[in-house]
C-alpha cells in the first residue's frame, strides 16, 4: 500500500513550480498582470513548495524500512524538487531582505527633483510627491542608503544633461519628459522579468564644480522594492561618473 502523503508530495511540488513559472512567464510575456505574476512567484510557489516539503518529510516516515507502505521513491523527489524551489526563491530574494521597506529614493533628500510627466501614473494617487510612502522615508532612506548623493561634474550644465541622457538611454531606460531649459528630464524603467514599470528623474544644475546631477527612483507600485530603485541610481552615477 502506497502512502498518500508521499504521493501527494512531488505532485505539491511540481504545482508549486508550475504556479511560479506561470507568475515568471506570464508577466515576462504581458499576459498577466505584473504584480500578480510577482505574487505567484514570491508567495504562492514558495508556500506550495513548503506544502510539499512537509508531505515529503511525513512520506519518508512513513516508508521508511519496517512501515509496509510504498511511495519512498515519491516522498523523496517530492522532498528534494521542494526543497530545490525554496531554495531559489531564498537565493533570489535573500539578499535584498534587508532593503528599508520603502519605494521611493533620491540622491536628495533635501530637495528631490520632481515628477511631471508620470505624476498620473502613481498607482496611490499621490502624483509621486516627494516622499511617496509617507513621512519616514527621507529616514529610512539615510539610514539603509548612506551612499546615495549628488553628482558633481566638471562639465558644462548643458554637457552634462546631454550625457545623462544618453547615459539613460544606453541603461534601456525609455524617455517620456526632457526639458532643457530647466535641466529636467524623465525615463520609463520596465523591469526585465516581471514588467514593473518604475520612473526616474534626472536634474542637471550648474554649481560650483560645472554640474550637479540628482536623481529620484520611484516604484509604481508596492511598498517596498528590495532594494531596486537605489540599484539603479547607483549602476546610473556609475555610468555617468566613469564616462567623464
Amino acid at each position: 500500500m502506497n502512502s498518500t502523503t508521499a504521493l501527494a508530495s512531488p505532485l505539491t511540488a511540481g504545482l508549486a513550480l508550475v504556479t511560479g513559472l506561470v507568475g515568471v512567464l506570464g508577466a515576462r510575456f504581458d499576459l498577466i498582470a505584473p504584480v500578480v505574476g510577482f505574487v505567484l512567484f514570491a508567495f504562492l510557489m514558495p508556500v506550495c513548495a513548503a506544502i510539499a516539503l512537509l508531505l515529503g518529510l511525513i512520506g519518508v516516515l512513513r516508508t521508511r524500512q519496517g512501515q509496509r507502505r510504498g511511495g519512498a521513491s515519491q516522498a523523496w523527489g517530492g522532498t528534494i524538487l521542494s526543497t530545490v524551489i525554496i531554495g531559489w526563491v531564498f537565493v533570489l530574494f535573500y539578499g535584498r531582505a534587508g532593503a528599508p521597506l520603502i519605494h521611493d529614493i533620491t540622491t536628495n533628500i533635501e530637495d528631490p527633483p520632481t515628477f511631471v510627466a508620470a505624476a498620473p501614473e502613481d498607482s496611490r494617487g499621490g502624483g509621486f510627491a516627494y516622499p511617496s510612502g509617507g513621512a519616514q522615508v527621507p529616514a529610512l532612506q539615510r539610514r539603509g542608503y548612506p551612499d546615495l548623493g549628488t553628482l558633481h561634474l566638471d562639465l558644462l550644465p548643458r554637457e552634462a544633461l546631454w550625457r545623462a541622457r544618453h547615459t539613460a538611454e544606453d541603461m534601456g531606460w525609455e524617455l517620456i519628459r526632457s526639458d532643457d531649459e530647466s535641466g529636467e528630464t524623465e525615463f520609463a524603467d520596465t523591469t526585465p522579468w516581471f514588467h514593473f514599470v518604475d520612473f526616474v528623474a534626472v536634474r542637471v544644475r550648474a554649481d560650483e564644480a560645472g554640474a550637479a546631477v540628482d536623481l529620484r527612483s520611484v516604484s509604481q507600485v508596492g511598498g517596498g522594492d528590495l532594494g531596486k530603485n537605489a540599484d539603479r541610481i547607483r549602476r546610473f552615477l556609475d555610468r555617468l561618473g566613469h564616462a567623464h
